[in-house]
């Protein structure tokens, strides 16, 4: 009888906490963006406050008639003005306010509007962000040395100063590639780059 009480008890010990927390991170309704204590989770808020926030669960929220925002823990109403930097399970993007040139626009597929998606990780990182340039909307590029916090809007003659110490990627660069699209050979250029361990030049 004692046994049964305490499974009882547990069972209802459990039902209590799995509806206060989702999956071992708990919902902060008093103060959403307080840091959890698991910093395992692959999604993350960077707040202009200077504050990483981890979540479980981490989604950009966009509608006809909705003001585009990330949605965390399907609770938490995170506004666009108020993140320097995000992380969901597809992709790390960066506000465009944190790069040093290049055309401000509140054009997005895959990111939240106003915001420069990352498309290559490592010693040089490459960024994409959409904007209006009067007719379309067409894809601009951004580089960033993983030395710098900076990011700069991608021009060839930087973009080459950046791989200079790589004779194999810069050989790849200046040459001509029939067919090939100018983004996929900055972002193949960017990836060769970054998996040579062998620099030609000090």
């Amino acid at each position: 009888m004692k046994n049964l009480s305490n499974a009882i008890f547990s069972l209802v010990l459990l039902s209590f906490l799995n509806s206060s927390c989702s999956n071992t991170i708990c919902v902060y309704k008093t103060n959403p963006f307080k840091a959890s204590k698991v910093s395992s989770s692959p999604s993350f808020v960077k707040l202009k406050n200077g504050r990483t926030v981890y979540y479980n669960k981490l989604e950009i929220i966009k509608g006809v008639f909705t003001a585009p925002h990330l949605l965390a823990n399907e609770s938490i109403k995170i506004k666009p003005s108020e993140i320097e930097s995000y992380q969901i399970e597809d992709h790390y993007a960066v506000s465009q306010k944190y790069i040093m040139n290049g055309h401000k626009s509140a054009v997005a597929v895959d990111a939240l509007p106003g915001f420069a998606k990352r498309l290559v990780k490592g010693k040089l990182n490459v960024y994409c962000k959409k904007y209006f340039n009067g007719r379309f909307s067409t894809d601009e590029f951004f580089l960033q040395s993983e030395n710098d916090s900076r990011i700069y809007a991608y021009t060839p003659e930087l973009f080459k100063k950046m791989i200079e110490d790589n004779e194999e990627a810069l050989n790849y660069y200046h040459k001509e590639t029939i067919g090939v699209d100018p983004s996929k050979k900055i972002t193949n250029t960017a990836e060769m780059y970054n998996q040579s361990t062998f620099m030609t030049k000090n």
